[in-house]
């Protein structure tokens, strides 16, 4: 064979070859398609789960913290039909009540969409719907949304009566008037009297007869000419007695010059004594004495009598037999007297739904629309003639409304509200048997628990004002009530009231709608409750 024979063999043989590496080629890369296919759908897969699953997370955890939302604004605030978050967590909700205590079977049809509208209801339940922030992907939204179901036991807040009569017989913010001259206060009915300044200081003087207890959040007191206390004596600052008596107890928890108390010759005290400090005595203590935990030097005189026993933190002076009982020196371990707790400044706005009588009857109302002598006498002669409650709102007149010389014969109970009152020479009587009350009312309608007088505002109680024994008077000003010569029954809870000018109180506690004076706290209205512990939590299925 030839050489041209051979090169043809050769050519012949060498394509051969090539053609099956292409169609191996080929297959390679066939497979590897697939697997590079077969790979992608698993990573794409694989991602899809695993943000499905960071939803469903995220959705169950916004669910829930919906339940919680709800639960805690259904235990400290007016009940809402449905709460809402727009940013994370995410969710919305729905509230339902039933008048049940358990459920009825295992399909409860007793829910009711919505805030407990009546006073039996017995559970609450929560529906809560959870949004994921960051939703699944690849298709995977299924984790997107989660639905929590709960159920609480529910007691709701019983219905407030139409007023809540609390307070003291005088409450001042801030008195301004530290004299206490020639001021009569008695109980006109089964609460015990006081007087309340949360800040101040104040001098009894004048033969003043105080039938119950004083109270100074943020002062001292001093007794002289007389004056008498018919209950306790508590000062955040201290107590010097000249010439009076306390028949209670007296906590003096301030030290000036290393003294707390001082008594003169002509002080008693017959209850027992406690001081932050010590104590210098030259009158009668009927109880025992206690002083400290400031130590210093007691000292007892020779015309001093202490009926019970002396505890001193420092050292005590006294001769044989001023002190009846024991005596004990340098004791460690007293506390400081206890401060009663003056309740805060209640800003009372005023609203006329507040005024209800106590079956639930709306009060009537009056608004003057211009305010002349004849058109006050119209409106006041309407309601001292009204058998059922009722509002008069003179706000129309200004700074204050003159009601100088308007006496009234009450058939019901009468409010009158005003920016300001001047009082003078009234009579507030009851026209039968039955107690009548009246509120005279300068609204605060600035919620920072401090007085706001309106600008230019007055509440002057001048000479011959009465209020008879057939009425029950509240005067609520956040201005500066000031008052000579008037005959008083209820009680008067203003910024400050003047006491130097002689007046008497027979103290009958009247207080406002919704609102607790003793505490200084409002009463939640209707649709509040309490939520027991949580009965039971379930997801629901997301359709």
């Amino acid at each position: 064979m030839d050489s041209s024979c051979k090169r043809a063999n050769n050519v012949n043989g060498n394509g051969a070859d090539r053609g099956s590496a292409i169609l191996a080629v080929l297959g390679v890369m066939g497979a590897a398609s697939v697997i590079a296919v077969a790979t992608t759908s698993m990573s794409l897969q694989s991602v899809g789960y695993t943000t499905a699953t960071r939803a469903g997370v995220q959705a169950e955890a916004a669910a829930e913290a919906g339940i919680d939302y709800a639960a805690a604004n259904l235990s400290t605030a007016v009940c809402q039909p449905q709460y809402a978050s727009t940013t994370a967590p995410i969710f919305s909700v729905l509230v339902s009540y039933s008048t049940l205590s358990t459920a009825p079977g295992t399909t409860d049809t007793s829910w009711v969409l919505g805030c407990p509208a009546t006073t039996s209801a017995k559970r609450i339940k929560v529906v809560s719907i959870g949004t994921a922030s960051t939703p699944g992907l690849v298709g995977n939204s299924s984790e997107n949304i989660r639905t929590v179901e709960a159920v609480f036991p529910y007691t709701p807040t019983p219905p407030p009566s139409a007023i809540i009569a609390s307070g003291g017989a005088l409450y001042a913010f801030a008195q301004v008037d530290p004299t206490i001259n020639n001021l009569t206060i008695t109980q006109a009915g089964t609460t015990r009297p006081s007087i309340q300044y949360l800040t101040g200081s104040a001098t009894c003087t004048s033969q003043s007869t105080i039938m119950g207890d004083v109270y100074l959040g943020a002062g001292g007191l001093a007794i002289t000419s007389g004056c008498t206390i018919n209950g306790d004596l508590r000062t955040s600052g201290t107590v010097s007695i000249t010439s009076g008596e306390v028949t209670g107890n007296v906590y003096a928890a301030g030290v000036q010059g290393g003294i707390s108390i001082t008594l003169a010759t002509s002080a008693i005290i017959d209850g027992n004594s406690f001081s932050a400090g010590a104590v210098a005595i030259s009158g009668k203590i009927g109880g025992n004495v206690v002083a400290g935990p400031i130590a210093g030097s007691s000292t007892f005189s020779n015309k001093a009598s202490v009926g019970g026993s002396v505890i001193s933190a420092g050292t005590v002076s006294a001769p044989a037999g001023v002190i009846k009982g024991t005596t004990t020196i340098n004791q460690t371990g007293i506390v400081t007297p206890a401060m009663l707790t003056i309740p805060p400044w209640v800003d009372y706005a005023y609203s006329a739904t507040d005024w209800k009588a106590s079956d639930g009857t709306q009060y009537g109302v009056i608004i003057l629309s211009t305010c002349t002598a004849s058109s006050l006498s119209t409106a006041l002669i309407t309601a001292q003639n009204s058998t059922t409650p009722i509002i008069v709102d003179t706000r129309i007149c200004g700074a204050a409304t003159a009601m100088g010389g308007y006496n009234m014969n009450l058939r019901s109970d009468v409010v009158i509200v005003a920016n300001g009152f001047t009082l003078s020479s009234n009579d507030f009587e009851s026209a039968d048997s039955s107690q009548k009350r009246l509120w005279l009312i300068v609204p605060d309608a600035v919620a920072d628990n401090q007085p706001t007088c309106p600008a230019g505002s007055t509440a002057t109680i001048g000479h011959g004002v009465i209020v008879g024994s057939g009425v029950g008077a509240m005067f609520y000003t956040p201005c500066t009530i000031t008052n000579s010569g008037d005959i008083w029954r209820g009680q008067m809870y203003a910024a400050s009231i003047s006491t130097s000018s002689a007046f008497s109180l027979a103290f009958l506690p009247i207080g406002l709608p919704n609102v607790n004076l003793s505490t200084g706290q409002y009463i939640p209205p209707p649709g509040t409750g309490t939520l027991g512990d949580r009965t039971s939590i379930r997801d629901l299925t997301n359709s």
